[in-house]
């Protein structure tokens, strides 16, 4: 299991592949964000718990607003973003190409 620095670094990767899905940033700045947590020593992966966990566990996040998940996303490397705007089609694929196999 992540402990919580890792469990950090590796949703700020996933953050970073939704916002180049909606199109606001490269695959270029992906690479760059995940070349700078590995850096840092920490994992750009999170465990495979799968998707359906994963939605369960976001559904308790502090982010949460009237029922509704909100995400800090990317729309330019440095330019932060807090929305609720990302369709859970989109939101599943990240989450499944962004677990340890």
């Amino acid at each position: 299991m992540l402990h919580f620095g890792g469990a950090a670094a590796a949703g700020m990767v996933m953050a970073a592949q939704t916002s180049q899905r909606l199109g606001w940033i490269s695959g270029a700045d992906v690479a760059r964000t995940r070349a700078l947590i590995r850096a840092a020593g920490l994992p750009d992966v999170a465990p495979d718990l799968g998707v359906d966990t994963y939605l369960e566990y976001m559904g308790h996040d502090k982010k949460v607003e009237g029922g509704k998940m909100r995400f800090v996303l990317l729309k330019k490397l440095g330019e932060a973003v807090i929305t609720g705007d990302v369709p859970e089609a989109m939101l599943r694929q990240t989450l499944t190409t962004c677990v340890a196999a």
